[in-house]
Order: structure tokens, then sequence, then C-alpha cells
């Protein structure tokens, strides 16, 4: 269902409202974003369900299933043994009478039993928006229904983390006091999901985000300068502007300190006493 947005609306620093800077639609950065599309060219704002599912039942799914081989083989050595005691001797029989044939055909069996089961509540519960560029219009899928539709003019914001794990939001004008909020689970899935919001920013006018690789980037660079700050607190080692871009001049800097505080090495004006 279509959600009404709360009170606060998304964080006024997120791209994709429409106060960005004017220049290349996809900013500094021109990444060209390359989006999954449907059969009829529209675009698809976040993951298809086939994209979520591929991972599970790709990796996870073939694990489990070689954990419980056995008792499926333990199924199909009966199967064999009834075929084999009504006189049906053909390759199949034969081949399954030996038991690593039947650990193998157990596990295949369960990891397609899985991988179908994991597919159907994706299915029923997976969330979507696909951006008609011909028609300018947005389109919200829930499952297999169409949960919202609105024309892109009606789109006031797209915003979302370029982190696994983060909701897309998309704030749609239909005259309230607030704009109505769509969701979007894992729009960062990967970097297809990721580009179907990024044209979807540029089809409504909004500032387009970077590439999720560049923010992804980014958000790795933060975190590491604040793991930095961190370490130098911990110390009293003064903190210099160069250490954001030089990890070196800091790897270098710290192990110093480190010296002096140990009493390895004569302090410098400014270095914390031990």
């Amino acid at each position: 269902m279509n959600e009404s947005a709360p009170a606060e609306g998304p964080r006024e620093e997120a791209l994709g409202r429409p106060d960005g800077p004017a220049g290349s639609p996809y900013g500094p950065v021109a990444e060209p974003p390359a989006p999954r599309r449907t059969r009829s060219g529209a675009v698809v704002v976040g993951p298809t369900a086939i994209a979520r599912w591929r991972p599970l039942a790709l990796v996870g799914l073939p694990i489990i299933a070689l954990l419980l081989c056995p008792f499926a083989a333990t199924g199909i050595a009966q199967w064999q043994q009834g075929r084999a005691a009504a006189g049906l001797d053909d390759l199949l029989t034969r081949a399954l009478g030996h038991g690593a044939l039947q650990l193998l055909a157990g596990a295949i069996v369960l990891w397609i039993l899985f991988a179908l089961w994991a597919l159907v509540p994706i299915l029923a519960t997976h969330k979507v928006a696909l951006l008609d560029e011909d028609a300018r219009t947005l389109t919200l899928r829930r499952g297999l229904r169409t949960a919202g539709t609105a024309p892109l003019a009606q789109v006031v914001y797209a915003v979302g983390e370029a982190e696994r794990g983060s909701t897309g939001l998309i704030g749609v004008d239909r005259g309230g006091e607030e704009p109505e909020r769509w969701t979007l689970p894992e729009v960062a899935w990967d970097e297809e999901s990721f580009d179907g919001l990024r044209v979807l920013q540029a089809a409504a006018g909004l500032r387009p985000a970077p590439s999720r690789r560049v923010l992804a980037a980014l958000a790795r660079r933060s975190r590491r300068g604040a793991a930095h700050r961190e370490l130098a607190a911990r110390l009293g080692m003064p903190w210099r502007p160069e250490y954001e871009e030089d990890e070196a001049a800091f790897r270098a800097e710290f192990d110093r300190v480190r010296r002096v505080l140990g009493g390895k090495e004569p302090p410098r004006e400014g270095d914390p006493r031990p």
C-alpha cells in the first residue's frame, strides 16, 4: 500500500531534491546509469525480485541443501529399492544404487525445492517502482499488483542511501499537507538497482546522485576518517586536516606518538606527554 509521509521528511542534505546545483545531469562524477528495464522499456527503480532471490538461490540455499541431503538421500534410496524390487532395471535405477549419487540427487532435489519456496514469498511481498519515461509516469508495484501510480511531475523527492539494507523514499505530491511517501526496500541492492533511482531523480528534475560505487567509497572513507579521529583522541594526538586525505601520514604520526608515549622517542612540541 502507499504510505503517507510522517511529520519528519527525508534529510534535507540527501540527494534527489530539486535544490541541487545546475550542471551535468549526473553531477561532477558523470558515470552514466545503467538500470534494469522491463520488457516494455520501463526503468526499474530498486532491485527486481529475481535480483534479490538469485544470491539466496546460488549461495545460501545450496549450503542448506548439502547439510540436509542425507535425509533426502534416504528417501531416494527407498524409492530406488522399490523400483529394483519391482523388477525395473533401467539406467536411473542402477545409477541411484550408489550412495554417492543418492546424496548428490538428494542435494539437487532439496536445492530446487528450497529455491522455489524462497521465490514465492519474495514475489508476493517484493516492492519496486517502474518509471515509464515516454508516458512520464511512475508506478509502485507490490508483489504482482499495482499499489499506486503518479505522474512524474508529482514526484517531489527521491532519495536513498547507497548501501545494502537502505530504504529508498519517494515523495508524491497529491495536494495534501505532506507528500505521500512510497518506500522501496533495498534500493541499493546492487549497482543496477541504485541506477534506477538515479534515472528517476534526473527524469523528475531532481539532483541525481553519483553512482553507488562512488557513494560507497565516500562512505568507507568517512568511516575510516571517524575511526582515525577516535584513535587520535584516545592518544591525545592533535588532528590535522591532511589526515583526511593521506592515511599514510596519519599512520606514520600515530605510530610516532605511540613511541613517544611509550618513552621510546623524545616528544615534539604539541605532543601528548607520557
